[in-house]
C-alpha cells in the first residue's frame, strides 16, 4: 500500500493489537477493532497507528519471536465475523456465541490479558468451527486460491501440523522430519492423515488476511495510516529456520555486545541470515515477506535496522554475548599479523585462554586434574594450559549436568571456568579471519603485551574499524535499497544501540526514517551530554516519546532520572514537576511537537496520562515489555476501556487533537 500522507508532518498513536478493547472482542485486541479505532483517531486529529509485529507466535507471547515470516497471529481472528458462523445449525451457532460471550465476560475486567488462556479458548472454538463446516471450507475454491497464491502457506501448515504432533517441541527435537525437502513437504501437504490439519491453519490465515485487509482499508478511509513491525530476526523454531535454511547460517546466533546495561551482552537466540545465499535469490525470500507486508500497511518499521549493516554474531555454542563479533566485518588476517610483528605463538597467546596451572589449583583443589583431557590440554611440559579442542563454547562449561566422560564441577567453579574462556583478545570468524573482541583491552595476556605490541595491535584494530564502516555502509546500502524498492510502503527504522557512523549516512541517503526517542538523544560527544535540541532532529526520523520496550513518558518521569535535562531543553518555565499529572503532560507533550521528524508517535499509555481517570495508579503497570525478563507481564496490557468509551471521551480528544494540530501549524 502506498503511503498517504507524503512528507508532511503527522502525530501517531503506537498500540499493540493485543492492548486493544472493544465491546465485540474476547479477551485481547483483534484485527476488526482497527477501524474503530482509527475512527477515533480522525476524531483526535491523529493519522497513524503504529503496532508491533502480528505475526503467528505460537505459545510464544512475545510478538518478535514469530513461527513464521508470513503467518498472522491466530489470537486476533474475530470468530463472530466468521462466514461459516451464519452456515452452522443454530444450536451450534448459539453454542459458539455462548462461549465467546463466556470468554468475553471473564477477561473484560481485567487489567492484562492471559495470553495462554485466550489463546486456547479461540483455538478450541476455531477447531470446533472447522470440523462442522469441513466439506465446504476443504472444497472452497477461495481457498484453494489462496494457497496457490501464497507458496508460504502449505510449508507454514504442515510445520504446525507437524509441531501439533509433537507436541509443540522446537523441529530441532523431532523424533522425525528435522530435515526436509520440497518433495517430502509435498507429501506432507497432500497426505490426507494430515489433511485435516493442514486445511485447518490454512483457513485460519484466510480468514485472517481477509479480516486484517479489511481493516486496513477501513482506517485508510478515514485517513489513518496503518504501520507495520518487521521483526529482522527469526526464532530457530520457525518454518522459516526449518524449511528455508538456506536463508540462515544456524551455527550463529544474534545479540548484542556488553554494555552499561547488560556486563555479558545478549544473546538473543535468533540465527543470523545467509546474505550470501539471499543475494543469489536476488533477496526473493525477504521480498516476498515486504510484499506480504504491503497488503496490509502503509508504512513499516524495520526492527534492529543495524542488523542490515553488521550483526553482533555469535557462536550456536554460547549463552552470553560477549564471545561474539560483528558480521560481516573487515576481518584481521594472519599475515596483517604477521607484518606486525605477531608470529603464530604470540597469536594463539591472543587468541586462546592460557590457564596457569597455580589457578587451577587454587580453584579446583586436589580435583583439578580431572580436567585435564576432559577439558583442558597441557601446553607441552609447562604448567600451563588451553580448553581442549571439544570445549565448543560457554555451554558445555555449565555446571551440574554429567555429559559424556566430563566431570561436573561446582556453580563457583564454572562461574571461574566461563571468566577464563571469555579472556581472549581475538575471535576467529566463519571466513577465516580474526576480529578483536568487544573487551579485549580487559584481556589478561594482552596487558602482558609490550607497549610497542599493544600499539601494533591497536593501530591494527583501528584501520580495520574504519575499513569495516565502509564495508558496513556498502551492505547496508544494497539491503536497503532493494527493501525500499519492493513495496510503497514508507520505510522507517529503529536505529537504536551502537550505531555505527555509516547508519545515520545511508538512512538518509535512501530517505529511511530514523528513531529519535528525546530521554535518549543526546550529544554524547559534548562535555555534560546534552539533550539534542528537538528541532534539529533530522526531518527524515521519527520521533517516539516513549516505545514497548520503554517505561511509558509518566513511568519515566517519575521513577527515572533525567526529567529536569528534558525539561529545560524544551524551555518550560518554572521548577520541574516530580509527578507527571495532566497539567505536565500536557506542557511536555507540547514542547515534543517542536520536534523536526516527519513522524511523532505516542504510546497509547502517553495519551491516556492527559486524564487521569485512564492510569493506571503504578505507571509501571502500564509496561508493555521488560527487556531481558520473560514473564506473563510481558506483552499483555491492554487499554483499561473499551474503544467505544474511548470515542466518547471528548475532553481526551480534544487534548490529542490540539497537539496534532500544532504540529500542522508549523511551517519550517
Amino acid at each position: 500500500m502506498k503511503y498517504p500522507h507524503g512528507s508532511r508532518r503527522v502525530t501517531g498513536v503506537l498500540v499493540p493489537v493485543a492492548a486493544l478493547r472493544s465491546d465485540q472482542s474476547v479477551g485481547c485486541g483483534e484485527f476488526a477493532d482497527l477501524p474503530a479505532l482509527a475512527q477515533w483517531c480522525t476524531s483526535a486529529g491523529l493519522e497513524m497507528i503504529q503496532l508491533l509485529p502480528v505475526n503467528d507466535t505460537g505459545g510464544e507471547s512475545s510478538p518478535y519471536s514469530a513461527l513464521s515470516a508470513y503467518a498472522l497471529h491466530p489470537l486476533y481472528l474475530r470468530i463472530a465475523d466468521l462466514p461459516e458462523m451464519a452456515e452452522l445449525p443454530l444450536e451450534k451457532r448459539n453454542s459458539i456465541a455462548v462461549a465467546l460471550d463466556q470468554m468475553r465476560t471473564s477477561h473484560e475486567s481485567t487489567a492484562r490479558f492471559d495470553y495462554f488462556s485466550v489463546l486456547t479458548g479461540k483455538m478450541n472454538l476455531l477447531r470446533t468451527i472447522f470440523l462442522e463446516s469441513r466439506r465446504e471450507i476443504l472444497q472452497d475454491p477461495v481457498l484453494h486460491r489462496f494457497v496457490g497464491d501464497n507458496p508460504w502457506l502449505p510449508p507454514y501448515a504442515v510445520f504446525r501440523a507437524l509441531k501439533e504432533k509433537q507436541q509443540h517441541r522446537s523441529w530441532t527435537t523431532w523424533d522425525e522430519y528435522r530435515d526436509i525437502d520440497e518433495e517430502t513437504l509435498k507429501k506432507l501437504w497432500d497426505d490426507p492423515a494430515l489433511e485435516e490439519a493442514t486445511r485447518f491453519f490454512a483457513w485460519i490465515q484466510l480468514r485472517l488476511t481477509e479480516q486484517f485487509r479489511a481493516a486496513s482499508d477501513a482506517a485508510g478511509r478515514c485517513g489513518v495510516a496503518l504501520k507495520g513491525d518487521i521483526p529482522i530476526l527469526m526464532s530457530e523454531d520457525s518454518v522459516d529456520a526449518w524449511y528455508d535454511r538456506d536463508v540462515f547460517r544456524p551455527q550463529l546466533r544474534a545479540g548484542a555486545p556488553p554494555d552499561m546495561f547488560s556486563e555479558l551482552g545478549q544473546n538473543w537466540g535468533f540465527p543470523i541470515y545467509n546474505w550470501q545465499h539471499l543475494e543469489r535469490s536476488d533477496y526473493e525470500w525477504w521480498r516476498e515477506r515486504l510484499r506480504q507486508a504491503s497488503r496490509f500497511y502503509h508504512a513499516y518499521r524495520i526492527d534492529h535496522v543495524l542488523g542490515f549493516f553488521r550483526i553482533w554474531a555469535i557462536p550456536a555454542a554460547n549463552f552470553s554475548g560477549i564471545p561474539g563479533f560483528f558480521w560481516p566485518q573487515k576481518g584481521i588476517t594472519r599475515e596483517e599479523m604477521y607484518e606486525a610483528g605477531f608470529d603464530e605463538g604470540r597469536i594463539r597467546w591472543l587468541a586462546e585462554p592460557h590457564l596457569p596451572g597455580e589457578a587451577l589449583r587454587a580453584c579446583f583443589g586436589e580435583e583439578w586434574t580431572s580436567l585435564i583431557g576432559t577439558l583442558l590440554s597441557r601446553i607441552g611440559e609447562e604448567d600451563l594450559f588451553l580448553f581442549s579442542p571439544e570445549i565448543r563454547g560457554e555451554l558445555d562449561l555449565v555446571p551440574a549436568k554429567e555429559r559424556d566422560s566430563r566431570p561436573a564441577f561446582s556453580e563457583e567453579q564454572s562461574e571461574w571456568l566461563l571468566a577464563q574462556y571469555r579472556d581472549r583478545a581475538l575471535v576467529e570468524m566463519p571466513d577465516g579471519s580474526m576480529a578483536s573482541t568487544w573487551t579485549f583491552r580487559d584481556c589478561t595476556r594482552y596487558n602482558q603485551l609490550s607497549g610497542e605490541e599493544r600499539a601494533a595491535f591497536e593501530a591494527l584494530v583501528a584501520r580495520h574499524d574504519r575499513q569495516s564502516n565502509e564495508l558496513w555502509a556498502d551492505h547496508g546500502r544494497k539491503l536497503l535499497h532493494f527493501m525500499r524498492k519492493t513495496t510503497d510502503m514508507l520505510t522507517c527504522a529503529e536505529d537504536l544501540g551502537v550505531v555505527p557512523e555509516a547508519v545515520p549516512r545511508v538512512l538518509e541517503e535512501l530517505d529511511v526514517l530514523s528513531l529519535r526517542i528525546p530521554r535518549w538523544s543526546h550529544y554524547w560527544d559534548q562535555p555534560g551530554q546534552p539533550l539534542i535540541p528537538l528541532e534539529e532532529y533530522p526531518e527524515g526520523s521519527v520521533c517516539a516519546a516513549s516505545v514497548h520496550d520503554t517505561s511509558t513518558m509518566r513511568g519515566w518521569w517519575e521513577k527515572e532520572s533525567g526529567r529536569e535535562q528534558l525539561w529545560e531543553s524544551l524551555g518550560l518555565k518554572g521548577p520541574c514537576p516530580t509527578t507527571f499529572d495532566p497539567a505536565t503532560a500536557r506542557a511536555v507533550f507540547r514542547g515534543l511537537t517542536r520536534c523536526a521528524s516527519r513522524i511523532l508517535v505516542f504510546q497509547l499509555q502517553d495519551f491516556l496520562a492527559l486524564t487521569p481517570e485512564l492510569t493506571h495508579a503504578e505507571p509501571d503497570e502500564e509496561r508493555i515489555n521488560i527487556p531481558g525478563t520473560s514473564t506473563p507481564f510481558n506483552w499483555t496490557w491492554r487499554m483499561p476501556v473499551t474503544i467505544e468509551v474511548l470515542q466518547k471521551h471528548q475532553v481526551l480528544s480534544k487534548e490529542i487533537r490540539a497537539l496534532a494540530k500544532s504540529r500542522h501549524k508549523r511551517k519550517d
